[in-house]
Formats: structure tokens, C-alpha cells, sequence
């Protein structure tokens, strides 16, 4: 059940550009650096996640479009299934031009999924999703 939750969630919000095909690998610039306030952010954004309402100032036009108040309703099952993580651990982060994503292992009590965070530039989220 899990696993069908996670699937759904990743195909309703919006892909980061480190995930997509147009995306040129050669544009890439690996980040092996932890920034403190984007995993504050992250942590942040999945609390609201799991509350079922999330602060449209954080977010992109497309994730404020993409995240209804039906699409947060559907997702917040999943996050009070998981509850709160125990332990988040910066894997990896990926900069572009129009920002940086940032994939954290998150160990949660029953589970351990990977949590991508897309940061664009000016700081706004453009992308958050759970995957295995």
C-alpha cells in the first residue's frame, strides 16, 4: 500500500529538472555540501505536506497549481502513515542553471524513502516528492 502511495504521489507533482530528459547531464554540477536551511525546508515543507496545507509563498506558480487542496488530500494518508522522519541525510544535491535538487534518505519508523526537493533560484520550491 505504501509503495502505491509513493507512486501516486511522484506522478502528481511536478518532475525537478534533474529527473527529466531535457535536462544535459553536462549542465550538471554535483553539490556535496549540506545547507543547513534546505533541509530545514524540506523537513518544513513535508510537515505541511503531512497537515494537508502547505504555505503558497514557499512554492513555484506550477507547485502551487499542482498541489490542490484534492491532490493534498489524497497525499496526506501517506505522510500520517510514515510520520514524522527520525533521521534525514543529505545523499546528494544536482545544480543547474534555474536551481538546485536536493535528494535526502529519510528513515522513518517503518520505512526509508528518498525525498527530492527542488530549490529554484530565487529559494522557491519547484519540485518535492517521495520516491523508494
Amino acid at each position: 500500500m505504501l509503495s502505491l502511495l509513493v507512486l501516486t504521489l511522484g506522478s502528481l507533482l511536478p518532475q525537478t529538472p534533474a529527473q527529466t530528459p531535457a535536462t544535459a547531464p553536462a549542465a550538471r554540477v554535483e553539490v556535496a555540501k549540506e545547507d543547513p536551511a534546505v533541509t530545514a525546508l524540506a523537513l518544513k515543507i513535508y510537515g505541511q505536506m503531512r497537515s494537508g496545507k502547505v504555505d503558497e509563498s514557499l512554492m513555484t506558480e506550477p507547485m502551487n497549481k499542482a498541489l490542490t487542496p484534492a491532490v493534498l488530500a489524497q497525499t496526506k494518508p501517506m505522510f500520517d502513515q510514515l510520520g514524522d522522519p527520525v533521521k534525514l541525510t543529505l545523499e546528494s544535491s544536482v545544480k543547474s542553471a534555474a536551481g538546485t535538487t536536493w535528494v535526502y534518505l529519510a528513515e522513518f519508523a517503518t520505512a526509508q524513502l528518498h525525498v527530492h526537493i527542488y530549490v529554484m533560484a530565487d529559494g522557491k520550491v519547484g519540485g518535492y516528492r517521495l520516491a523508494p
